[in-house]
């Protein structure tokens, strides 16, 4: 090689080299030099997967030292990439969960529970709701830090109440007023409320009823069903005389939404995430108030998200989890705004989430955060619980509903049932 041509050569290099460094100190690299990415894992996939992108945004901004990879897909989907990527670099170092889920990866070490970091993130017992605080704990521990709550609430068509000659803000105070207006509002091929079959929404209805009528799921050490009671019998009973003693609620219902949307029931009960689809649908005016107090007491079913931390080694990415958490669980209007309910009282309270357009909606699921109740945190609900189609309990309650079953058998039948996966 000629001296000339040495020297370019030199020089080539050098350049390349100096390139090469500038692109590295302004980001150009894969991971930028003090900077921790943290994997973010969430089964969201409608407009609460919009709401928790633009916080993680906010965050990103606020935070340039952590890099949010984000990740949604449906639920199943998400624990299965959980399950085959723990104890890898490509693992979630923060996940959204439903309180329900905690047990399945508690029970094998896959979460850090959270007490010891509390005080750190400045989170604490009288920032939430009561009962909201209290579903996070599992086997003696908090696992959790609250995202949001989703409580059952019926969803009123303005026209068809006032057609009725009823307020569609009316409260549902007891039976007998639930029952009036539902009997007022059923004319012809026109029903008061939908009850669907099947829907697991029709065993959340009964749970919350269970507890009005001072039932309760499961014993006090969570060791045997407790339902088969005149509490669970009451509440079933009464879901299927809305069908065929009342005749306010469609037989053999199929669809509670589309019977909604299309007029054919006045009253919906759903949850808070139906808000944000049901504002856009043009021509239906509607309103939303508490799930009805049928029996003695105030009580309605409820989910709840909460924020987990899986186990992992990379103190960096572990503590840029723990900000990220803290920082989601403070900042949640744009997640209310998307269709769930703040865990935080600070931001349920705040101006700026009473300043959302679908706030005059969400408030009356708010007002009923002290008196929610949530299926049993363990392992063995993800056989019996609502969100399973083969739970005993969800196929108890729509054999009576059918009017296939004796409310007191069936209850007896689901109970022996839920007694037999308990003792596995």
């Amino acid at each position: 090689m000629n001296q000339k041509r040495s020297w370019a050569m030199g020089i080539t290099i050098l350049v390349f080299l100096l390139l090469s460094a500038a692109l590295v100190s302004a980001g150009g690299g894969q991971e930028q030099a003090g900077v921790a990415t943290v994997n973010y894992w969430a089964g969201f996939t409608g407009p609460d997967k919009l709401g928790m992108q633009a916080i993680v945004e906010d965050f990103e901004e606020a935070n340039p030292n952590v890099d949010v990879e984000f990740m949604t897909a449906p639920w199943t989907e998400v624990f299965t990439k959980f399950n085959a990527t723990f104890g890898s670099s490509s693992a979630p170092n923060l996940m959204v969960m439903h309180i329900s889920d905690i047990p399945q990866f508690a029970d094998r070490k896959m979460l850090n529970a959270v007490d010891g970091l509390l005080a750190e993130m400045g989170v604490k017992e009288g920032d939430y709701p009561k009962p909201v605080w209290q579903g996070q704990h599992y086997g003696g521990s908090q696992y959790g830090v609250p995202l949001d709550y989703h409580p059952m609430a019926v969803f009123t068509n303005v026209k068809m109440y006032n057609a009725a000659g009823l307020d569609a803000n009316m409260r549902f105070t007891s039976k007998d007023v639930f029952l009036n207006a539902m009997s007022k509002l059923t004319d012809g091929e026109q029903y008061g409320v939908g009850i669907g079959v099947p829907h697991a929404h029709t065993m959340r209805y009964w749970y919350g009823l269970l507890y009005q009528a001072g039932g309760s799921f499961l014993n006090a050490d969570q060791s045997e069903a407790a339902f088969n009671s005149a509490a669970g019998e009451k509440a079933v009973q009464f879901l299927a005389d809305l069908v065929y003693k009342y005749k306010v609620a469609p037989v053999h219902e199929t669809d509670i939404d589309r019977d909604f949307l299309a007029g054919t029931v006045a009253s919906l009960i759903e949850g808070p995430w139906w808000v944000p689809g049901a504002a856009e649908q043009e021509g239906l005016e509607f309103s939303t108030v508490p799930f009805p107090t049928i029996f003695e007491q105030k009580g309605v079913w409820a989910g709840a998200h909460t924020l987990v931390l899986p186990n992992q080694d990379d103190k960096g990415k572990k503590d840029g989890a723990i900000s990220l958490m803290q920082y989601i669980a403070g900042n949640t209007v744009a997640w209310g705004a998307a269709g769930q309910i703040p865990a935080s009282l600070a931001v349920i309270n705040s101006a700026e989430y009473k300043a959302l357009p679908t706030y005059k909606y969400f408030k009356q699921f708010i007002e009923q955060g002290d008196y929610v109740h949530f299926e049993p945190v363990m392992k063995a609900n993800a056989e019996f619980g609502a969100d399973n189609e083969l739970s005993p309990v969800l196929n108890a309650i729509y054999g009576v509903v059918l009017g296939e079953s004796k409310a007191a058998e069936a209850m007896e039948q689901a109970a022996a049932d839920v007694n037999s996966i308990l003792n596995k």
